[in-house]
């Protein structure tokens, strides 16, 4: 029969129990902290002789280490104002057709949108027309953003998709 004490923990099991000796396991999770934060966690984590920790016992510090800060968008859409802002600040001028339709791919990023189906989307095409309408409007809508901004990934004779969504900041207003 085994008592309490001894079963073992699990896993990832967030409780502490005493076991057989007395001794308490201590489960920790991972977490997030701002840089301001991350001074404060340090003092508290430092070891200090006056804390009295038993001599015996083995103290493991956490390790601490801070992440690389989020990188700004390279590109913000304003959607009320209907504006595109780089990262600089400096304004990108398009028609409310290209607009439309960069939003429509950065607002569906990482799947592949068939012409037709941009067509249906943004231009509300019904039937589709044998025309080359969005590739012109991809291909203007690159030449304003920039080479910088490599944005729509043609893929060839199926359609477009948008695959750095984290270059991207939509904006709801």
């Amino acid at each position: 029969m085994t008592s309490e004490a001894a079963r073992p923990l699990a896993a990832n099991s967030f409780e502490t129990r005493p076991l057989q000796d007395g001794a308490v396991v201590e489960v920790t999770a991972r977490f997030i902290v701002t840089r301001q934060d991350l001074a404060a966690l340090e003092r508290v984590f430092t070891p200090q002789p006056d804390r009295g920790v038993p001599h015996q016992s083995t103290v493991e510090l956490p390790r601490l280490r801070s992440l690389p800060a989020p990188e700004e968008p390279k590109l913000q859409i304003l959607v009320a104002p209907r504006r595109i802002l780089r990262a600089d600040g400096s304004a990108v001028q398009l028609t409310r057709l290209e607009f439309d339709l960069l939003l429509y791919l950065c607002e569906n990023p990482g799947r592949v949108h068939r012409r037709s189906a941009l067509l249906n989307a943004v231009w509300q095409f019904n039937s589709v027309p044998s025309t080359r309408t969005v590739d012109v409007h991809i291909r203007r809508i690159r030449s304003k953003l920039g080479t910088g901004l490599d944005l729509i990934t043609t893929v060839r004779g199926v359609g477009y998709r948008m695959d750095r969504p984290t270059d991207v900041q939509v904006v709801r207003d």
